[in-house]
């Protein structure tokens, strides 16, 4: 027995079929859209601040987020922007009476030097929902299989204001960093025989972003008993899961010349502290170097 379909059957099969894709597209874009929220709305001219991109949707079976265009200012540069691997965990959210769950899809860090009104708008999200769709065919009859539907989603402008940082005092020493650090020396462990080199390590680490070509007011430290010979640096920056957080490593070498009168002074950072909204000096508390003999490497004879 050969079974015969109707060509005009088929036809309307198939137009009722792409009706209900259609139907089920432009249902899910209308509750779909991108939104980006930055962590402070008025913020201060190079403090590093977090923006992240959420996916509003009430789909929830996503199956991917490309990002098609990055954001971008409306006028003026970015000083400081990164990328951030960690994003927080999605959310739910009533806007006007409808439910919808906020997935986080891209996180930076940024600052800006100069201060005035900016948008921050154009980012472009390619994103592909897996959708129910029903189709009828013409030997089993009514099937239900998943789509992945794509559209462009474009980002909800968002506004902020960057601030001018006040004037310092003339004779403060300002870094120019703006966030809150602080300052740590020590020495590792070993005796410092006088007249050897010998290692003092300075660590300076603190919320905030620390420019690779700026460093702490260190020569002040040397020069009582004690003569500096040469420092090398490293410079690290990760996500505390707040914000940047940067760590300056010096590792300094010095000659003791005394014997009882080694000191290592106060290191000092100038920076400005957007909490306190003022400039503060972060400092390491000054100590003596316990400077032992040369005689001690001298090995005993014995008779």
């Amino acid at each position: 027995m050969t079974y015969r379909c109707d060509p005009i059957r088929l036809l309307l099969i198939f137009v009722m079929a792409f009706s209900a894709v259609l139907n089920v597209e432009a249902r899910q874009t209308e509750d779909a859209f991108v939104r980006c929220s930055i962590s402070k709305s008025e913020f201060y001219c190079r403090e590093c601040v977090t923006a992240v991109f959420w996916l509003y949707s009430t789909n929830s079976d996503i199956a991917y987020v490309r990002e098609v265009q990055p954001a971008a200012l409306n006028n003026g540069q970015f000083s400081y922007i990164t990328n951030v691997s960690e994003l927080p965990r999605p959310r739910t959210e009533r806007i006007k009476g409808k439910e919808y769950v906020a997935y986080p899809i891209a996180m930076s860090i940024m600052a800006i030097d100069k201060s005035g009104k900016y948008d921050l708008s154009g980012a472009v999200f390619n994103v592909g929902y897996n959708v129910p769709v029903e189709h009828i065919d013409p030997y089993y009859g009514r099937i239900r299989t998943v789509q992945t539907i794509e559209k462009n989603l474009t980002m909800k402008p968002v506004h902020f204001k960057v601030l001018e940082l006040p004037r310092a005092e003339e004779d403060f020493a300002f870094s120019g960093a703006v966030g809150k650090f602080s300052i740590d020396v020590s020495l590792p462990p070993g005796d410092i025989i006088v007249n050897e080199d010998a290692t003092v390590l300075i660590t300076l680490s603190g919320e905030g972003l620390i420019e690779n070509d700026v460093l702490p007011e260190y020569h002040d430290a040397f020069g009582v008993g004690n003569k500096l010979k040469s420092f090398t640096e490293s410079h690290e920056f990760y996500f505390n899961g707040k914000q940047l957080v940067s760590r300056k490593n010096l590792e300094c070498i010095f000659v003791p010349s005394e014997i009882n009168d080694c000191l290592i002074g106060i290191v000092r950072f100038g920076y400005f502290n957007p909490v306190t909204k003022s400039y503060e000096t972060a400092e390491s508390s000054p100590f003596k170097v316990d400077v032992k003999s040369s005689a001690i490497k001298v090995k005993p004879v014995y008779i």
